[in-house]
């Protein structure tokens, strides 16, 4: 059984994260490059991790999917005092009255990762959502049509965040580490 790729596992690992947004290389099968495939051009993907007892109807119910779930996305900017903080508010429609809800924070005025991620929303044809159990092992996978006006969404997020960043660093405030811990301090699972 495929897992995550090894840099996405140590990343989210590392952050205690369960949903995130990466740039990764695609193989010519759809999948996120384990080194395995051949590659195509670099793009953001969605990575869903799954675990504990409120999420087992929800792995089930991805290991047997025969057709895409619906996806929903919102976006907003978060106007912290150190940073500006762009944040996807991701769903997945496993469950119509309970779905999946995950929210990727992004600081693409600090981390340079951020904002190629952002660039590259802006760029790509389609959205690939990876979803993993506890330990990591792929459980499904789906792709999701980008339009010109989510495109224009992310590309004016980024715009908008780094314009706002700029000014933040000109009165000496800024700090994306200060503004995320006290953001994710506010998070908790369902």
């Amino acid at each position: 059984m495929d897992k995550f790729p090894e840099s996405v596992i140590d990343m989210m690992s590392a952050g205690g994260s369960t949903v995130t947004c990466l740039p990764v290389q695609l193989g010519d099968d759809g999948a996120a490059d384990n080194g395995h495939s051949i590659i195509e051009n670099w793009q953001s993907a969605i990575f869903f991790r799954l675990g504990g007892a409120e999420s087992q109807k929800d792995i089930q119910l991805l290991k047997n999917a025969q057709a895409a779930f619906s996806v929903g996305m919102e976006t907003d900017i978060i106007e912290h005092e150190n940073a500006t903080v762009v944040m996807l508010r991701l769903q997945v429609f496993t469950q119509t009255d309970n779905p999946l809800i995950g929210e990727v924070l992004l600081t693409p005025g600090g981390a340079e990762t951020h904002y190629e991620i952002l660039g590259l929303l802006s760029e790509q044809q389609e959205l690939t959502w990876f979803f993993s159990d506890q330990q990591y092992h792929m459980i499904h996978q789906q792709k999701q049509p980008l339009s010109q006006d989510w495109r224009d969404e992310f590309l004016a997020l980024r715009s908008e965040a780094f314009k706002r960043d700029s000014l933040i660093r000109l009165a000496g405030k800024y700090s994306a580490q200060t503004a995320f811990a006290e953001i994710v301090s506010h998070y908790g699972l369902r």
